[in-house]
């Protein structure tokens, strides 16, 4: 007996009729007909009743069905298997991440998946969250690290986790010994903030605008670190998170009230195949930050 033979079986059964059967299965009637023949020599019983041109399952056909059925589906499942761990074997993994990655968790966590599945090529792009979604959506990336929330529907993110913001200042700042400060005595205050395609500043401006006012924005930057090391030697603030401050030492964080946060996220296509290497990186990520280790 082979697989074929359970597949024929099988149409048979479902059809109830050799004729469309055969069609369905691109064979002719005799073809199938004599391999039926040779399931049931094979399995010493009669699997059908032909009265005419009418086919019924008997009693043993239809103990058979079912077993069948449930033999089929275990093959299906071990078929899947052992393609996940073809993938888990080798392959690429593409990745994209935030601007801040150098800043975060992310590097030892994928030395952490290169290492236990040394078969699979990691390829990490930074980009901008635009960017990156236009690749996911187009296939180029398996999944990707951002700041909720997605710009595209065609992308869902699952929560990581929130991080607050702060106002950052240098030295010579006159704010620098201040531990709070609420976000309406910013209103005056020159700030250098990302420019304007990036979440955290599309966040930030519904914020100054639930107090009534918009920020006093002195210089747009689309880099971070160029922000801080700004900071670092002027008078100016920006607001950040106390993570990407701590590589420019001197610089101080000043809570916001009421607090801020922003939320980083896988972001996934979503009506994406998830390849097992991406769903093993994604796990290995999420235990990381559960494990409260956000710095």
């Amino acid at each position: 007996m082979e697989l074929r033979h359970l597949r024929y079986f099988l149409a048979v059964a479902d059809s109830l009729s050799f004729t469309r059967a055969a069609a369905g299965l691109h064979l002719t009637q005799p073809t199938l007909s004599q391999q039926i023949k040779q399931l049931e020599s094979h399995l010493g019983t009669v699997l059908f009743d032909r009265v005419g041109r009418k086919v019924q399952l008997t009693a043993p056909g239809a103990i058979f069905r079912q077993h069948a059925e449930r033999a089929l589906k275990e093959i299906h499942s071990a078929t899947e298997a052992l393609a996940e761990l073809e993938g888990l074997m080798r392959g690429t993994l593409t990745i994209g991440v935030f601007q801040s990655f150098n800043s975060s968790l992310l590097p030892p966590i994928l030395a952490e998946f290169s290492a236990t599945y040394p078969g699979v090529g990691v390829i990490v792009r930074q980009l901008p969250t635009g960017e990156m979604e236009d690749r996911l959506v187009k296939g180029e990336l398996d999944l990707g690290i951002a700041y909720e929330p997605p710009n595209s529907d065609q992308i869902i993110a699952e929560k990581l986790f929130d991080e607050p913001l702060m106002l950052v200042v240098g030295s010579r700042h006159p704010y620098a010994k201040r531990r709070e400060i609420h976000i309406r005595e910013l209103r005056d205050q020159p700030l250098i903030l990302l420019t304007p395609e990036f979440p955290s500043r599309k966040l930030l401006a519904e914020c100054f605008a639930s107090v009534g006012y918009r920020p006093r924005i002195k210089i747009e930057i689309n880099s971070t670190d160029a922000i801080l090391a700004t900071v670092k030697c002027s008078r100016l603030a920006t607001i950040q998170t106390e993570r990407m401050a701590k590589a420019f030492p001197g610089l101080h964080c000043i809570r916001l009230k009421p607090e801020l946060t922003r939320t980083v996220a896988i972001f996934w296509r979503r009506e994406g195949y998830r390849p097992a290497a991406a769903r093993a990186a994604a796990e290995i990520i999420k235990q990381a930050y559960s494990r409260g280790q956000t710095h």
